[in-house]
């Protein structure tokens, strides 16, 4: 995904955090919560791209 330590740290911790939701059964919560990390994924990959050349 990445080569920033810092960012797989973040991405780490949230997704965490989703884990966490789907236990409580705050299921729609975590929906929102993977849809969004995995645009943020994305993004930080197309940015790389991008960057790169």
């Amino acid at each position: 995904m990445t080569n920033s330590k810092l960012l797989a740290c973040l991405f780490f911790i949230f997704y965490l955090i989703l884990f966490f939701m789907v236990i409580a059964s705050k299921n729609m919560i975590a929906m929102y919560m993977m849809s969004i990390g995995m645009l943020l994924e994305a993004l930080v990959n197309l940015i790389r791209v991008y960057h790169r050349k």
